[in-house]
């Protein structure tokens, strides 16, 4: 990535948190001088992405900010979720029932299917609007969209809809992340209707396959969706740490480590 390729990613990611930033902050953050700044600004308005105002600039429309906080969850550790979706794909067979929730790394196992034409009349329900726009690109795959309410910081679909509709389905695996996991606090997250959403899933499911990277082991969310032993499977890199890895073994959940 260029030099100017990484500010301009950098003050896009700057608007997560806030409406408006200025030329002098942008500055300080990147280390660069104030003209530098006005030019990178300049370019990102001339491509759509930003609009200038007087002493800063802004998002040109909330969508935007939306599809940027999405990117920048999706491209946090995405060397190790591209090999923990490549590994995911493994275990999806012909014939199959599946759940995809709206995790980034669950995206990449999405976007990995469409090296697997070999496989036979698939079904899969996206409980994610970014997930169900990857599925599109695998035409042997048979994509069943709940309906519900789009949290828009996410493109999750949640609500009783969605609920009302995995009930009438019979589904063998779920693929599904996790904002924190450990062997004592089990798979949490921080959303408390993507939590219900989530124990409903669990409890609907023959397979729970949990897809983490290892930054997951160390953090904790809100509340949790599912106990430790209700998990089939765990798919996680070879940075997740020894210890909790051998307390989760030792409740008799399979964890896979990916190369």
């Amino acid at each position: 990535m260029s030099k100017t390729s990484y500010r301009h990613e950098k003050i896009l990611n700057s608007f997560l948190c806030k409406d408006y930033v200025s030329v002098t902050e942008l500055s300080h953050l990147l280390n660069v001088t104030e003209v530098t700044i006005r030019m990178d600004l300049n370019k990102l308005s001339n491509a759509g992405k930003v609009a200038r105002i007087h002493g800063g600039a802004k998002l040109v429309e909330e969508r935007i900010k939306q599809e940027y906080s999405f990117q920048v969850r999706k491209n946090l550790n995405s060397s190790l979720k591209i090999k923990i979706g490549e590994k995911a794909a493994t275990y999806i067979t012909s014939l199959d029932s599946i759940l995809f929730d709206a995790s980034t790394t669950v995206l990449m196992l999405a976007n990995e299917l469409k090296k697997y034409e070999h496989l036979k009349d698939i079904t899969i329900i996206p409980t994610g609007i970014w997930t169900a726009i990857e599925l599109m690109k695998c035409n042997y795959v048979n994509v069943l969209l709940p309906g519900g309410y789009i949290r828009p910081t996410t493109g999750s679909i949640m609500g009783l809809p969605v609920s009302d509709f995995i009930k009438g389905l019979n589904i063998q695996k779920a693929f599904l992340g996790a904002w924190g996991i450990s062997a004592e606090n089990g798979l949490t997250d921080t959303h408390l209707t993507e939590i219900e959403l989530k124990k409903f899933i669990v409890s609907r499911v023959s397979e729970v396959i949990v897809l983490v990277d290892g930054s997951k082991f160390s953090q904790s969310g809100l509340s949790a969706y599912a106990e430790i032993i209700q998990v089939s499977k765990i798919i996680t890199d070879s940075s997740a740490p020894e210890e909790e890895i051998k307390k989760i073994r030792n409740k008799g959940v399979e964890v896979i480590i990916t190369d």
